[in-house]
């Protein structure tokens, strides 16, 4: 049985085509406005790849923000949903998910099917978030790319206070001026982002067993923060952690 998930995120827009636990291929783009012909596009790209055509999909799942911008699907799914289900495929041990996307935070507790039993959002502004780490990024001139490498080289702790984006921004301006180190500021930056990942995931519940999902999942650096303060064992997630709400969409498509 083969499925099709699609997540129509706010930053970037991902298909993965699922056959039984097997990832038989998988696209990532940039989010545009043209939403129904881009995914049309992609589809028919993910299928040339994988040697399939359209009459091999059993279901075709929606997932993200742009989720009803799609007619194509079977049906849609709400994202904390769908990464709930791809952790506890995954890593059956795990029970809370940390995820870490380009405009949001949500900390998801689910149960031992995968159902969530509690989750909670941060969408209303940039804190935390990939985007927030884009734009103090780029006021260091550090592209995302190399954030991990130049918070790497930080020689002292210094805290950036500001949880708004844009307050934030002129903050680490501020220190700049005042001479102090790009990597000691990028640290500052990694640190300001896990102690906001932090502090929603204690007003959930208990630390047990826990992994984290998203594009921020990628950044070592944020991630070594958050092993560092949190209680309970870190489960690093077994594909690419940018993927998770997409694989699970697909994993749901089986369920139909």
């Amino acid at each position: 049985m083969i499925t099709l998930g699609l997540d129509i995120g706010s930053i970037f827009t991902k298909g993965l085509l699922l056959e039984g636990d097997r990832i038989r291929g998988f696209l990532l783009r940039e989010t545009t406005g043209n939403i129904g012909s881009e995914l049309e596009e992609m589809i028919e790209q993910l299928l040339s790849q994988s040697g399939l055509v359209r009459e091999n999909i059993a279901a075709i799942v929606a997932t993200g923000q742009g989720e009803d911008l799609y007619k194509g699907a079977d049906y849609g799914e709400d994202d904390f949903v769908c990464v709930a289900a791809a952790t506890r495929h995954l890593l059956p041990e795990v029970g809370l998910t940390i995820d870490i996307g380009g405009q949001s935070i949500t900390t998801i507790l689910s149960g031992p099917q995968g159902e969530v039993l509690n989750y909670m959002r941060n969408d209303k502004c940039a804190s935390g978030s990939g985007r927030f780490i884009e734009v103090l990024g780029a006021a260091l001139g550090v592209p995302m790319e190399e954030i991990d490498a130049v918070a790497g080289r930080s020689q002292k702790k210094i805290a950036v206070s500001t949880q708004c984006a844009v307050f934030a921004e002129s903050e680490v301006i501020s220190y700049v001026n005042r001479g102090e180190s790009i990597p000691d500021l990028v640290a500052g930056v990694c640190d300001s982002v896990a102690r906001m990942v932090i502090s929603q995931v204690l007003r959930i519940g208990p630390v047990d067993h826990y992994t984290v999902t998203g594009g921020v999942a990628r950044f070592q650096s944020i991630v070594e923060k958050l092993e560092e303060r949190l209680n309970g064992r870190y489960h690093p997630f077994p594909i690419d952690p940018q993927l998770a709400a997409v694989y699970g969409a697909a994993l749901l498509g089986r369920e139909e």
